[in-house]
């Protein structure tokens, strides 16, 4: 890394001087060339490069060409820098916060990597009775602009191995990974012909939409049996998601798109990604549970996102101050929990309402959350999705999308605070343990309510998770 910013910092010195140069010859001829200190003042560029250039280059005339040649590095340079600061202004931000460090909790251990040191903390812990790991509902894959016309993907999440495609159609198509004829996994090597894909072992092509065998090289005849399953997918909020359920049953609801997004209202801002050793459920839960929100989300950012924030100075700069109520939708919206939540902030005990932050928070099955904001600046949204890499282990992701207009660094401080916030939750949950009866009073009601809530997304087929053995991680 030190290496790669120091071609960077030459990179950047050749090209001022390029640029200095081109602008001290252009301006040349205005000069007085008996004047030395006249020529040197000529330009800016010029007295900054004058002691770069021997004595004797001072009144040499550059060949056309090689003003043409200077006058085109400068313009790139130029291009360049623009660019970096339009980034830096407009650009997404993107943070992923690692289990390799402090971000889930654990420190990281020499020699170890984050699979070794999450299978330690589980083994370490006590988790509880936990639910099923894998609720029926709808989960993110990918975004989608992740997934090219005829690009193929290998994705593993809740509990099943998939090979996702576009077809040259442009529809997304999620099936079984592995060849029903000898096994082999079509996210590895599989070709998409058509709205089909290839697998790359023997030839055979599987309709997307359908999954039946449509070609196989080889034989004469195609068994009306030769198909693989097709999961049911959609594209919204420009991500890919792929429906589960353990009974197998079709989708009980659809996802809706937001109609900011669709007239290009609200555009692609950046993410926060967290990687968690915790129940899917626990994490959904912390919607319901607003009394955390003083307890744990109240202190300033500036405290970090460790659970020592109390004890250091930088947390009582800034407080945050939640209202939040839960609550879920009506029968034909039964799949949604629906949570207001008002953000007011005082820095050193003064009020500063420009900083209030509004939201309006959906639940949708258990796995995602649109979560409206309106902030001073302007309003958008942030779409979080939790996915079950393995049963204890989730990605989280928070997309945001927001008005264009809002500058990138108000953005990234904003996608930081998040992380930081969420950081602390973070912390909690990877060494919690799940209680199936906890001890409860009255003003914890909305957490049974969750509870409750949540309940409807397992069912009679839904996935067990037990200890084989004491300390032993097979599922």
């Amino acid at each position: 890394m030190q290496q790669k910013t120091l071609h960077r910092c030459i990179l950047h010195i050749i090209a001022a001087t390029t640029l200095a140069s081109v602008c001290y010859n252009l301006n040349f001829e205005v000069a007085n060339k008996s004047n030395t200190a006249s020529k040197l003042n000529a330009t800016v560029a010029g007295w900054l490069i004058a002691d770069l250039l021997p004595e004797s280059l001072h009144y040499a005339k550059l060949d056309w060409i090689l003003r043409f040649i200077l006058l085109m590095t400068a313009t790139f340079y130029v291009a360049y820098i623009s660019a970096k600061v339009y980034q830096f202004l407009f650009g997404p931000a993107n943070y992923v916060h690692d289990i390799s460090g402090k971000d889930l909790g654990y420190h990281a251990a020499p020699g170890k990597d984050r699979r070794e040191i999450l299978n330690a903390a589980l083994r370490r812990r006590n988790i509880g009775n936990i639910p099923p790991p894998y609720p029926n509902g709808w989960y993110e894959v990918m975004r989608s602009c992740d997934l090219p016309k005829k690009a193929v993907k290998a994705v593993s999440v809740i509990g099943q191995n998939f090979a996702v495609f576009r077809g040259e159609s442009g529809n997304v198509s999620i099936v079984d990974a592995y060849c029903p004829h000898l096994g082999a996994n079509l996210g590895v090597g599989g070709r998409v012909q058509g709205n089909c894909i290839e697998c790359p072992f023997h030839g055979w092509q599987f309709d997307g939409e359908t999954g039946q065998c449509v070609k196989i090289p080889y034989a004469e005849k195609i068994p009306a049996f030769a198909k693989t399953k097709v999961w049911p997918s959609t594209e919204c909020h420009e991500l890919i998601y792929v429906w589960y359920d353990a009974e197998g049953r079709d989708p009980k609801y659809e996802l809706e798109e937001i109609e900011e997004l669709k007239t290009g209202q609200w555009t692609y801002r950046g993410r926060v990604v967290h990687y968690i050793a915790a129940h899917i459920e626990e994490i959904s839960e912390n919607g319901a549970d607003v009394a955390h929100l003083t307890a744990l989300h109240q202190p300033g950012v500036t405290g970090g996102g460790g659970l020592d924030f109390a004890e250091t100075w930088l947390s009582k700069l800034i407080k945050h101050n939640w209202t939040a109520t839960w609550k879920s939708k009506t029968e034909s919206l039964s799949h949604i929990g629906h949570m207001s939540l008002h953000m007011t902030n005082t820095i050193l005990g003064i009020p500063v309402p420009l900083l209030d932050v509004f939201v309006e928070s959906d639940q949708i099955g258990p796995s995602i959350v649109k979560l409206r904001f309106k902030i001073f600046l302007g309003t958008g949204v942030w779409v979080q999705t939790v996915v079950p890499e393995e049963p204890l282990y989730q990605r989280m992701t928070n997309y945001v999308f927001a008005d264009w207009w809002i500058p990138t660094f108000a953005i990234t401080s904003f996608l930081k605070g998040m992380g930081i916030q969420i950081d602390r939750d973070v912390n909690v949950w990877s060494n919690k343990t799940y209680l199936s009866k906890p001890l409860l009073v009255k003003e914890d009601r909305l957490i049974l309510e969750h509870r409750r809530w949540y309940s409807q997304f397992y069912s009679e087929s839904s996935q067990k998770f037990s200890f084989t053995q004491a300390k032993d991680l097979t599922w």
